[in-house]
This record gives structure tokens, sequence and C-alpha cells, in this order.
């Protein structure tokens, strides 16, 4: 049966996928449209929404309207809202912020008895209260809303210790209380997702721990990044609050004791060049400390002898005294008589994200070009034993910003605490302690972010953003992944 105005709640399993979805519509955002701006409110007739299931993004929707201006043209437009998070000065982050917006649906006729009726699809958008208006030579004739809930999935469903786990999420809210949902592990807090500046899409990551057998994964709404229990006791308790059940099988997946995930390509602005008819080039622009570059460069004073400056930052913020810019001084640079330079520059060791590499003559900047520091992993020591075992990873290029200097750790999808990276200049050394039954234990160190406004509070920031490839502000900063092996029971004693 279609539904008009109708709340249910779908379930169903296929193979190794599993999907939850569910639907709730307000009945007052649904059945009386809203006032026109440009017409009088008697000349905006009711559009009637049926669809099947649940209004997810996907759903196939029937718009129907009547008593409309015959043989007229009609455009259905899609009420929206376009922004995300927010960067100043690409150190700062301001949280989020959005502005009313509206796309096209396509362009129909209205037949000569006034009647228009159409079908549309519910386009990858936020989840919450959507306008669905239909206009007539500028002015709105037929107006009603839809609200978009979210669409949950997860894959796969089995596997052994350490099987990488996607969980797919659409339509998430742009509003405060649709807008954050948390994973938990056998009741245990995972990390937060977040669709912020993808459109209400993006997809969760994280392990599958130990031991073998079920584990239940529940997906609560939480604004602060903390789970919402009682929510059916909750201003949104219509939203759904999906549960999975992952089996974890025996045995391991092959997987190296310590590896940082891919890197996303870094955003590096244009080369300044100050000189007439110059150019300047740094391949590559983005890799570990010590990455051996190429700086290459023509249209420079011939036979010049340049200095080649780091620009950084430095500081903390515990003193309150902030960070500052500083400029390190690498090398000397010889221009040939034709004017070109061709020299390697090792990548010094510092904090991750953006630098700039200066060319001066004296005190004048005649080119700038950039490199982006990725964080990378040293290694963990040691990479087995009994529990008690002193365990220490070490990280370089760790960010500076106040979206990207921490990561947050998770031990077998527990939450356990963060790093910074800062005060000690990109340079990270965390020591824990090894627990748990005989077998692999799984350290994960996901992105977060250090601190937003001062008006928003704190505890959504300092645990693991687990759709950090797809929604992290600023940088698209990766997972780094860790397994211990405890081979006994038997402790060292206490140390």
């Amino acid at each position: 049966m279609p539904t008009v105005l109708r709340s249910g709640v779908v379930v169903a399993t296929a193979g190794a996928v599993a999907i939850l979805t569910a639907s709730c519509f307000s009945p007052t955002s649904s059945a009386s449209p809203a006032a026109a701006p440009s017409a009088t409110a008697s000349a905006v007739q009711l559009l009637t929404l049926t669809h099947e299931g649940p209004a997810v993004v996907g759903t196939q929707v029937t718009a129907l309207a009547e008593g409309l201006p015959p043989g007229k043209m009609a455009e259905l437009q899609w009420s929206t809202v376009t922004g995300g998070w927010v960067i100043e000065d690409y150190y700062h982050f301001r949280g989020k912020k959005y502005s009313d917006a509206s796309t096209d649906l396509g362009s129909f006729p209205i037949d000569e008895q006034g009647r228009l009726e159409v079908q549309f699809t519910i386009p990858e958008d936020y989840g919450g209260v959507h306008d669905v208006v239909v206009v007539v030579d500028g002015q709105r004739v037929a107006q009603n809303g839809i609200e978009v809930t979210q669409s949950f999935e997860m894959t796969p469903t089995s596997g052994p210790v350490g099987t990488p786990i996607e969980l797919k999420v659409t339509g998430l809210g742009w509003r405060t209380m649709e807008s954050t949902w948390v994973v938990n592990w056998d009741n245990n807090e995972v990390g937060w997702v977040s669709a912020v500046g993808s459109k209400g899409s993006a997809v969760a990551r994280f392990r599958a721990a130990g031991p073998a057998g079920d584990h239940v994964v529940k997906m609560y709404t939480g604004w602060q990044g903390q789970p919402y229990l009682n929510y059916e006791q909750s201003p949104v308790a219509h939203l759904p609050r999906p549960e999975f059940v992952f089996r974890t099988t025996p045995g391991r997946l092959p997987m190296a004791a310590a590896v940082a995930e891919p890197y996303q390509a870094q955003p590096i602005p244009e080369a300044e060049v100050l000189v007439d008819n110059g150019a300047v080039t740094l391949t590559p622009t983005q890799g570990p400390v010590g990455t051996r570059a190429r700086l290459r460069g023509s249209g420079f004073p011939a036979g010049a002898s340049l200095e080649l400056v780091w620009e950084t930052a430095v500081g903390n913020r515990v003193s309150g005294d902030g960070f500052a810019s500083q400029a390190n001084t690498l090398t000397r640079v010889e221009v040939g008589g034709d004017g070109r330079l061709d020299v390697p520059v090792s990548i010094p060791d510092d904090v991750g994200g953006l630098h700039g590499l200066v060319l001066r003559q004296g005190d004048q900047m005649l080119a700038r070009t950039h490199f982006v520091v990725e964080t990378s992993v040293v290694g963990m020591t040691p990479t087995s034993g009994p529990v008690g075992t002193p365990v220490t990873i070490h990280l370089k290029g760790v960010g500076w910003t106040e979206y990207d200097n921490i990561y947050i750790a998770t031990y077998d999808n527990a939450y356990m605490g963060y790093a910074c990276g800062f005060n000690s200049q990109g340079d990270v050394v965390i020591n824990f302690t090894a627990t748990g039954q005989p077998g692999v234990h799984l350290i994960d160190l996901y992105p977060g972010i250090y601190q937003g406004p001062a008006t928003e509070p704190q505890q959504l920031y300092r645990t693991p953003q687990l759709t950090y490839a797809d929604d992290h502000p600023g940088n698209k900063i990766p997972a780094l992944r860790f397994a211990f092996e405890v081979t006994s029971s038997t402790g060292l004693g206490t140390r």
C-alpha cells in the first residue's frame, strides 16, 4: 500500500548485508501547506505526496495537485540547505553553518483540467522536513512537506578479527538533534557518525574485534557525541535507532601490526611567484616527514644565492599562549646562469598539515610553494606479549590545527583516550598496557577535533569520528590501525 502521511518501520536482511530504515512524518508538516511568499495563501493548493515504504533517499514519490492554472508548465522545487563545516585561516574550526537553498526536480505540464501528477525521487540530501513546491510563472501554486528519514546499512555481518566494517548512512540531518549519531559495540562507544558536509550521506568505518561470537552494534542519536540511551523519551523519539549483529568468526585476517590508511589528496594553494616570468614547482606536494622532494624553478635572478625557508607553527593551547608562525631556514639555493634552479628538499621532522616553502633573497620573498606533511607510523613495540605488557606507539607528523592535532584511540572498539601532537611538534608517543584474553586485540586511532567554538560543547569533538574519510572538517586525515597479540592471560605484575 502507498504511504500517505504515515509512519512505519521496515527491516530487511539479504545475504551479508543488513538494512534497517524507518520513516516518520509529522502530520502538521505534511497536512497543511506553508503560505507562499509571492502569492496569497488561498492561491496555494495542497500538494499530496504519496510513496511506498519509508521516505529515505532514493524513494519514489508521487506528487498530485489540482486547481492549478490549466495548460501551464510547472516547476517542481525541493527545499534544502547548503553549507557544512567552517574553517577559518586554515587553523580555526568554527563548527558548522548552513543557508537555505532549493534544487530543481524538473518541469512538468499541467493538464487542461488544472491537474498535475508527477513522480520524483527523493534526492541525496540531509534528513528532516523538506518543502516540495510547485511554481508556475514564478509563483508558488502548490506546496507540502516531506520528512526524509535516515537509512543504515552495515556490511559485512561476519568475519574474523580485523575485518573492516562499513556502516553506510543516508539522510542524516543538518539540525542539531538529527546530525550526530553514535556507534556502540557491545555497549561500548566506538565513535560518532556525521555527514555535515556531505549532504547527509557518509560511511562509518571500524573493525571487527573479538572474542569469536555475536557482537551487538547499536546506533544512537547523540548530538554531543554521547549515546542518548533513553531515546524513547528524547525530543526526537521518532527517529530510528538501528541495531545490527556482527558475528566475529574464529581466526584472524592477515594484518600488519601497525599501518596508516592511505591519505587522500590534500588541497594545496597555488604557488606564488613574485618575479617576472618566473615559475616554481615542488614534487611531490605531500608525504611523511623525511620525504625527498624536488624543487624546480625558472625566471629567477641569474647566479643569485637564495635562502630556502620552511614555514611552520609552534606553541600549545594549554599555556594560553596559543600558536605562532615560525620560519626556519633549510638551506641555500644557487640559481644557475640561466635563471633556473633544481634542488632536492628533505621534508623536516615537524607537525602535520600545510607548510610553506619560501625562496627569499635577503628580506624579499621571491616565491612560495607548499607541502602537506602526512601523519606516519614509526611503529608499535612490542607487538605481542602477556597481559600487562607495556606497549608503545610512536607517530610522526601529527597535525597542529584545531581539527587535526589529535588522534583518539579505541581498544577492541572501546574508547580509550586521545593524544595531541602540537606541543611536541607532531612527534607523539602513546604508552598503554595490554589487556584481554589471549588472542589479537585491536588498537585504532581515529581523527577527531580538539576544540570548536566557545559556544559549543566539547564532548563531541574529543571522541573518534568514524566518518573521517567522508566528513572530517578541513584535511581528510586517515585512521591508524594497530594489532597486539596477547600471548597469555598470566600478567607481568603491577608496574
